[in-house]
């Protein structure tokens, strides 16, 4: 009888810190998302300039990390301080190609963020799910997060007014 040497299967879509290389992927699928749909408030995509800014302001307490296949980025996910203030409230935020919609991405990029926040002490990890995003908000319910409240008319975009649900979880010590 043959043995068959037994190979670990190599994650699907890994998930890894983001790079500066990252970033133009990255906005490109955030900017695809601020003029298609209404998974964010902004209403004017990031040029260049502002990316670099937006890249740059990652500190101690923050994480960017990606999923990435063949082909390059397909989805990121950032933890940063909530509003900046404080060291126990992390916000988060998760993209994904819309080519990549429906295929776990989103889940792998939100278990390792939660998990990165862990490791950072935060203590709690909100975001702000547009109301019309359902797909963004089951995601979140999925991996235990509890909806806590509703800002009404909380943006104008595509010539309407939108709401945001607030979600939480608390992350054991």
């Amino acid at each position: 009888m043959v043995a068959m040497a037994r190979t670990k299967a190599k994650p699907r879509n890994p998930v890894r810190s983001a790079t500066p290389e990252d970033l133009r992927p990255i906005m490109g699928i955030y900017n695809w998302a601020v003029n298609q749909t209404f998974a964010t408030i902004d209403s004017e995509p990031l040029d260049a300039e502002e990316a670099q800014e937006w890249w740059e302001m990652h500190g101690r307490r923050s994480k960017l990390l990606v999923a990435t296949d063949d082909t390059g980025v397909i989805g990121w996910a950032r933890l940063l301080p909530w509003k900046q203030r404080g060291f126990d409230v992390a916000e988060c935020l998760v993209y994904v190609d819309p080519v990549h919609h429906g295929q776990g991405i989103g889940a792998a990029l939100l278990t390792e963020l939660t998990r990165e926040a862990r490791g950072l002490g935060y203590l709690t990890v909100v975001a702000s799910v547009a109301k019309d995003n359902r797909a963004g908000l089951a995601l979140f319910t999925r991996q235990g997060f509890e909806v806590v409240g509703t800002i009404r008319n909380a943006a104008h975009k595509f010539d309407r007014w939108m709401d945001i649900t607030l979600v939480q979880k608390e992350l054991e010590s």
